[in-house]
């Protein structure tokens, strides 16, 4: 009654021993990425198109599909103990399903299984899929003594598909249902550490605003928040293909969190009609604002803003938790407020150092760590040579925003701190030309005269503003801090 074993299919690069049995009992074995794991319990041979799974049809199928799109190890505490899991989307000729890996299986496959890449699947169970977590019906868990093997792409399986929803129909969406959109990013806020009050740990978050012409007036914006640090480089007016986000609701206001992945200015003629539509509408009507979390978009006047914000408290030192109750750190608003001045006493931005460092907020799911700018302020130590006080050096700063301004309504005056993503669509250009044309004003008429016209283009006109306000200490005396998130 002995069954003889199946030998793996796939030659080895380096001579492997002939005719080792394996026990039944025995562990699965991980081996490097792109080699077969658990080779020889494949059960049947016949590969199942996705769209014949069924959850009562067993463990007994193979399937061969693209990977579309791999997630981050998640950890999770229950009753039973601490876990892991990993959620994949495969996807074949007939269709998509989605997959998760629990346990030992991360440990086994997650380096293994790589996005955009093919392989088999077998020995998974078929189950109904969770809609919180899953967007197709059926969802297969794989454990540890799961088989994949990776195979030729030589089907021309289909590979990461967008289903894109317009933005005015996000409200009509249930809370953590999954969406897939495409939108010009008009806001990009700076990434933001926080310790939360839930899990006690420290988060990094950073939020886009976004818009797209459909709803009333053919024009709708909300907002995606990344979680962790991103690799991408967000900037305003590019178009960005968002896959999996969650829809998400607070005070009443619904938005879009998380995406299992995203894509910016991707080359195909829905980014390029949108875009033409996105140009049309800011000549008309300026940049739009996206709506702000905790204040449901609606603006404020300054009067109001200083009244709400004399309940503000200092945060809790770096490391400390909130306390329960407690006042809060931080209010948003949106004001529409005029410009009333702009020192220009020094040049509204400063030489920051362009070398690209490890981000203190990386990831900890084992994969490389995030890339940021160092940004500190640079000195000039000779002709063509600059050094910040972290010991990087180059050639050629890299300038950004840092100024401030005042604004005024009818109701009272404020004076807000203006910083690079959020001043740049004010300026209306990057904070390298006006770098330049302030090196050049003084002895090039023409540069003046265009560092004028900038200038005036930021003053002594309506703008409306997302603003932060923060509580802090300065030279011993409390007082609160506005912050423009972005602007137009």
């Amino acid at each position: 009654h002995q069954q003889q074993q199946q030998q793996p299919q796939q030659q080895l690069s380096q001579p492997q021993p002939q005719h080792r049995q394996r026990q039944p009992q025995q562990q699965p074995q991980q081996q490097l990425a792109g080699m077969v794991v658990n080779s020889g319990v494949n059960g049947s041979g016949t590969i199942t198109p996705i769209k014949e799974l069924s959850q009562y049809g067993g463990s007994k199928f193979k399937i061969k599909a693209r990977v579309v799109l791999k997630g981050d190890v998640r950890k999770f505490a229950n009753a039973r103990g601490d876990g892991q899991f990993f959620k994949v989307d495969l996807a074949d000729a007939s269709g998509e399903i989605a997959g998760t890996f629990f346990g030992r299986a991360v440990d086994i496959f997650y380096t293994m299984v790589q996005q955009g890449q093919v392989y088999t699947f077998s020995r998974g169970a078929v189950k109904a899929a969770n809609p919180r977590f899953d967007r197709t019906p059926l969802c297969i868990t794989f454990e540890e003594h799961s088989v994949i093997e990776p195979v030729p792409d030589s089907d021309g399986l289909p590979g990461l598909k967008f289903d894109c929803q317009p933005l005015c129909d996000i409200d009509s969406k249930e809370v953590n249902s999954q969406v897939d959109v495409r939108a010009i990013i008009v806001s990009v806020s700076e990434p933001h550490t926080f310790i939360s009050k839930k899990s006690n740990k420290e988060l990094t978050k950073q939020e886009l605003g976004l818009w797209d012409n459909s709803g009333i007036g053919g024009s709708t914006c909300t907002e995606v928040t990344f979680w962790g640090a991103q690799n991408a480089t967000f900037s305003v007016g590019s178009v960005i293909l968002a896959k999996n986000a969650r829809v998400s609701e607070w005070n009443g206001a619904k938005s879009l969190n998380s995406p299992a992945t995203f894509e910016l200015d991707r080359d195909e003629p829905q980014a390029s009609s949108l875009k033409a539509h996105f140009e049309d509408y800011r000549k008309r009507n300026g940049l739009p604002v996206a709506r702000v979390r905790g204040s449901n978009g609606a603006r404020r006047t300054i009067a109001e803003c200083r009244e709400e914000d004399m309940h503000l408290a200092l945060p809790p030192p770096p490391g400390q938790p909130f306390e329960a109750g407690a006042p809060r750190s931080v209010h948003n608003h949106v004001v529409l407020g005029t410009v009333t001045f702009l020192p220009l006493d020094r040049m509204p931005c400063y030489p920051a150092c362009p070398e690209l460092v490890e981000s203190s907020r990386g990831s900890s799911t084992g994969e490389p760590a995030a890339k940021r700018q160092c940004a500190k302020k640079l000195t000039q130590e000779g002709p063509g040579f600059w050094a910040c006080m972290n010991g990087h050096t180059c050639s050629q700063p890299n300038y950004r925003y840092i100024c401030r301004a005042g604004i005024a309504d009818a109701t009272g005056s404020l004076e807000i701190q203006l910083y690079d993503s959020a001043a740049e669509p004010l300026f209306g250009c990057p904070a390298n030309e006006i770098a330049r044309l302030w090196e050049l004003r003084e002895t090039d008429d023409a540069s003046a005269k265009r560092l004028q016209e900038i200038t005036a283009r930021v003053t002594f006109r309506q703008s409306c503003l997302r603003l932060s306000a923060k509580k802090e200490v300065w030279q011993e005396e409390e007082r609160v801090r506005y912050g423009v998130n972005e602007g137009s």
